[in-house]
This record gives structure tokens, C-alpha cells and sequence, in this order.
């Protein structure tokens, strides 16, 4: 149960629509190309023009922006972790960040599922693994007793409302993001959350227990759904809100916390980071994931190896999957998945001018959902997890970031006088903030914080950043 909440209940994000180079910091007028990063290539150019003033921040009005999406949650139960916190700071608009805790019910011992999704192409796809994909790993995790007795239940619900039949499954907690789905979509989701249920408890073969197992089928399992409910039947017309969630795409980095054994579930860049004190009592880090992308040369080697030699060339290119996507595993994009013959009939009547398909797409599929699952077993000496997406790993290291959370956590704040009125009281949040403004040097840039924070086009100047930190032990 929850103990205490602490959080800000505007949850709307500090964004706006489109991103512009930063060119001046002088107070005048400007207008300025649109350059948008992100993780497709083929978003980057719009033709738009933007004309903004600069607007200055007062310390203290920053401090507001940055904690209005914080939260403080303390879980009251006879387990290894004791609270998290979590925050998110959205560049993009809307933000394609999500983020998701939550325990699963009537399962002993207590078992704790935390994650972060980062979007890409629109928050859609993000926003449906942040609401479902928990459900799915729940469900193969039950034994065939509470499997039957959530489908009895489930069949007496009127219209198959998602959110009743996803809390037989679990317990939920914050969650500072609105639902985009419209109720058509989700009474499909709720629809196929049965089926899910129905198909692993005909098929169950006896071993519930298998984590690793679950996490695996979970994650491919509703990728599966989530790109075939794109297809219309004769049952389920087209329906336009399926296609755009499959069409966007989402990486995620879920953890799951059973006793003393955690698990990392990892499908692209974002990452997870274990905080721990070494032999000598210092500070130090376990990294519990690897990034999917250009930068994992393992990673290169298996995608090269799934297509034959005379592709070598075209597969990755600028540093990008078939020179448009960033992540090699990732949720929805079905661009990259779906059959050629697929492609033409059901998505290029929606490519009004474009090709549906990619150059160079001759030997589909070339992304993967499939997770790269990490088990460790903690010890007293592990004190803290951090989950956070590549917003905060682009402008801080792994080794920074648990050097700033031990040192918040000891009361030690890395600000100069500029700031020390807004102390944080969320390691998160106080994450968030270093983020922002942390230069090559090594220093807080203090003007640089308000200067970003103040921007009319963060999108220009850096990522969503969601960041959740479970601790093991109060410090």
C-alpha cells in the first residue's frame, strides 16, 4: 500500500510543438530553421518558421517547472525496496516519454515492476506500453488458479473497460501522464488482454516461475499485438488510432523486483544503473543494460548477421538502421517489421506522396523487440536503481549520475549560490536539473539551466527525460 505521495498535480509538460536552433540569447526577435532531432531521421525537417522572444526565468520559477511532474512514493510492505522516486521533463510536444510502476497482485513473494519508455515518431506507441505492457508480463507470471479466476471475472465486466479488467492484474501507482487512447482503442486492448490470458492459460506448461521466460514472451508477445492490430478484419475495421500506435515506436527498460533477485528488461537506449558501495566502502556502479544502437558493436554484429552479406552496406547507414531509425530494438515501427506486401496494401494509401517503403528494404523484418535480460542478485551493498531515458544518459554519464544521486541523498548539492533557494528534496528531480546544464567541464552552468528551461523550443536543445530511482535501502 501506498504510505505517502508526494507530487504536483498540474502534470502538464514544459514543451512546446516544434524545435528551433537557439541563435541568439539576446532579447530580440528571431526566426529560425527547424531542426528536430530524433530517433527518425525522416522526422527531422519541417517546413515551418517560428518567431519568439526570449523570456527569462526567475530561480524559483524554474524550481516550479522542474517538480511539477515529481513524485515521492513510499510502499509499505516487507520488501527490499522501500520508496522511489520519479520525474519527468518533456522537450517534445507532446512529450513521447512515459514512464510506469506498479506491483503485481496476489503474487507472493511481493513482486515490483518499474519502467521507462522513450517514443519515437509520436508518443502513442509509448503511451500504450506504459498502460499495457505490465498487464502482459503480469499474466505470464500467474499460476493457472488466478489466470481462471481474473478470466471469470473479466467476462462479467460490462464493455470490457481496460483500466478494471488491468487492476485484477496489478496494483499501479503514479503516473503523471493522461491516456491518449480513445475509448474504441482500448476496448480492443481490453479485448486482446483476454485473448492473452485465455491463450496462456490453455497453453500453460508448468513453470509460472520462469522470469526470464516471462519477460521475453511478454515483450514479443505484445509487440505482436500491437502490430497486427493495425491490420483490419473482418471483425475489426481499420481503424486509424491502431495504425498510427504501430507505426510510432518506443524503446523500454522495465525492471522487476522479486525479493532480493532483479531483472532488467531492456529494448533499446534507455538504460538502467545500479548504485552500490564497493569493498572500500566508496561509491560505485553496476551497469544492468547496454544500449541498442550504433554505439554496441555486439549489437551491430547480430543485425548484420540477420541478413544476407550482399546487404552489408545498406542495413546500417549514417549510423541508423536502414539509414532512418537510431534504436535496432524497439516496440510498433512496423515499417521495419511488416512484410513488403504488407506495407503497400495497408500503410502506402496513408504515403500520400512518399514510398511506404524504406530504401533498401529487401529482407524484412530488420527490428526486434526482443529484451536483453540482466538478473542480479542485490546485496546490502546496493542501494539504489535508476531507470531513466536517454534524455539524461546524453548529457550525463552513468558515472556522474550515481555520484550526484549519493551525494543529494547525503544532503551534498552540486550548486553554486545562483541556486541554492531551490533545493530539491527529489533526487530525481535534482537529476533532471544537472541534466539541463552540466557542461564538459564538469560544472553546474546555473544561467545555462534557466537559459533551457526558458527555451520556447527545448526540442532544439535536448530530449524528453524521464527518470525513476528505486532504493534498496534508506541511506
Amino acid at each position: 500500500m501506498i504510505r505517502h505521495v508526494l507530487f504536483n498535480n498540474n502534470n502538464r509538460c514544459f514543451c512546446s510543438k516544434y524545435s528551433t536552433h537557439l541563435l541568439s540569447l539576446y532579447r530580440k526577435e528571431i526566426i529560425s530553421l527547424v531542426y528536430y532531432h530524433s530517433d527518425s531521421i525522416e522526422d527531422n525537417l519541417f517546413d515551418r518558421t517560428f518567431r519568439h522572444h526570449e523570456q527569462k526565468l526567475l530561480p524559483e520559477e524554474a524550481t516550479k517547472i522542474l517538480q511539477k511532474n515529481e513524485a515521492s512514493i513510499d510502499l509499505e510492505v516487507n520488501c527490499s525496496v522501500k520508496y522511489y522516486e520519479a520525474n519527468h521533463l518533456g522537450a517534445n510536444n507532446p512529450s513521447e516519454d512515459r514512464q510506469a510502476q506498479a506491483r503485481i497482485r496476489m503474487h507472493e513473494p511481493y513482486t515490483y515492476l518499474f519502467g521507462v519508455f522513450d517514443g519515437h515518431g509520436g508518443p502513442w506507441c509509448s503511451d500504450v506500453l506504459s498502460q499495457r505492457l505490465f498487464d502482459y508480463i503480469a499474466v505470464s507470471l500467474k499460476p493457472p488458479n488466478d489466470l481462471e479466476q481474473i478470466m471469470r471475472q473479466a467476462r462479467t465486466m460490462t464493455n470490457h473497460n481496460y483500466s478494471h479488467i488491468s487492476s485484477l492484474l496489478l496494483q499501479s501507482y503514479h503516473n503523471p501522464c493522461k491516456d491518449m487512447r480513445n475509448s474504441k482503442v482500448k476496448k480492443i486492448h481490453a479485448m486482446n488482454l483476454i485473448k492473452h490470458i485465455e491463450e496462456v492459460y490453455t497453453t500453460f506448461d508448468g513453470d509460472y516461475t520462469d522470469i526470464i521466460g516471462a519477460l521475453e514472451n511478454a515483450f514479443i508477445k505484445l509487440d505482436r499485438d500491437i502490430c497486427a492490430e493495425a491490420i483490419p478484419t473482418e471483425t475489426q475495421p481499420f481503424n486509424k488510432g491502431l495504425l498510427q500506435i504501430s507505426m510510432a515506436g518506443s524503446c523500454a527498460c522495465v525492471a522487476l523486483i522479486n525479493e532480493t533477485d532483479l531483472y532488467i528488461a531492456n529494448s533499446g537506449d534507455a538504460r538502467a544503473v545500479l548504485g552500490t558501495i564497493n569493498d572500500n566502502g566508496n561509491p560505485s556502479l553496476i551497469s544492468l543494460s547496454n544500449v541498442h544502437n550504433v554505439h554496441n558493436q555486439l549489437e551491430i554484429k547480430r543485425v548484420l548477421s540477420e541478413h544476407p552479406s550482399n546487404e552489408y552496406h545498406s542495413v546500417i547507414r549514417s549510423d541508423r538502421l536502414l539509414g532512418v531509425l537510431s534504436p535496432f530494438r524497439a516496440f510498433g515501427n512496423i515499417r521495419f517489421k511488416w512484410p513488403k506486401n504488407y506495407l503497400k496494401e495497408y500503410l502506402q494509401p496513408y504515403y500520400k506522396n512518399v514510398d511506404a517503403l524504406v530504401q533498401f528494404y529487401l529482407t524484412p523484418p530488420y527490428l526486434t523487440v526482443r529484451p536483453e535480460i540482466i538478473k542480479h542478485k542485490l546485496t546490502k551493498n546496493d542501494k539504489f536503481l535508476v531507470l531513466a531515458t536517454d534524455g539524461v544518459w546524453d548529457a550525463l554519464s552513468p558515472e556522474k549520475v550515481v555520484e550526484l544521486i549519493f551525494n543529494h541523498q547525503k544532503g551534498i548539492q552540486s550548486l553554486d549560490q545562483f541556486l541554492l533557494q531551490s533545493l530539491d528534496r527529489n533526487s530525481a528531480t535534482n537529476l533532471i536539473r544537472h541534466a539541463l546544464a552540466y557542461t564538459s567541464k564538469g560544472h553546474f552552468d546555473s544561467k545555462l539551466f534557466l537559459d533551457t528551461l526558458a527555451s520556447h523550443n527545448p526540442r532544439s536543445m535536448r530530449d524528453d527525460i524521464t527518470v525513476t530511482i528505486i532504493y534498496f535501502d534508506r541511506m
